[in-house]
C-alpha cells in the first residue's frame, strides 16, 4: 500500500486562506454580538475550534514540500501572518515605513499576479491600503490591463516609492 503524497505548500495555503478568512469573519460577528449583549459561548467555541484547525494547518504548511514560486509565496504569506505579525504593522504604520518589504511585495506581486497575498489583503483592508503597498501589480490583478495597455486603477503613491 503506497502512502499518499503530501499536498504542496500552495495547495495547503488555499485551505489556510479560507480558514483565516472564516476566522476573521467570525471575529467580526463576535464583536457585533458582544455589542448587542448576545451570548457568545457557542461562537467562542467555534472560534477556538477554528483556531486549532488553523494552527494544525500552519504546522502542516511548515513541513510541506515547496518547489514552485507559488509554494514559496504561500510560505511567505503564512509567515507574514504567523511568524512575523508584519501585516498588521504595515496596516497600522503604512507601507512608507517598510520601504524594502514593500518593494519586495510589489516585485513578487508583479512576478506572480495570480497569487493572492491573503494576510496582507485581510489586514490592509482600509480603502487603498493594499493597492498602496502592492502598487501597479494590485491594479493589474484587480482591474486588468485595458486594450491600450494602460492600468485602470488610481493609487496614491505619495507615501510609497516605486520598485
Amino acid at each position: 500500500m503506497s502512502e499518499s503524497p503530501q499536498p504542496s505548500t500552495s495547495v495547503l495555503h488555499r485551505r489556510w486562506a479560507k480558514l483565516e478568512n472564516e476566522h476573521h469573519q467570525l471575529a467580526a460577528e463576535i464583536d457585533s454580538a458582544r455589542a448587542r449583549g448576545a451570548d457568545l459561548e457557542s461562537m467562542r467555541k467555534g472560534q477556538a475550534r477554528l483556531l486549532l484547525e488553523i494552527n494544525a494547518l500552519v504546522a502542516e504548511i511548515r513541513d510541506a514540500p515547496a518547489t514552485t514560486t507559488e509554494d514559496f509565496l504561500a510560505l511567505l504569506d503564512v509567515a507574514v501572518e504567523h511568524e512575523l505579525d508584519l501585516a498588521p504593522d504595515i496596516a497600522f504604520y503604512g507601507p512608507a515605513d517598510y520601504p524594502m518589504i514593500s518593494r519586495l511585495f510589489r516585485a513578487l506581486a508583479r512576478m506572480a499576479p495570480e497569487f493572492e497575498f491573503n494576510s496582507l489583503r485581510r489586514w490592509l483592508s482600509s480603502p487603498g491600503q493594499f493597492e498602496q503597498l502592492m502598487g501597479d501589480a494590485a491594479c493589474v490583478r484587480r482591474e486588468g490591463i485595458g486594450p491600450s495597455n494602460q492600468l485602470h486603477c488610481r493609487i496614491d503613491f505619495s507615501r510609497s516609492k516605486p520598485v
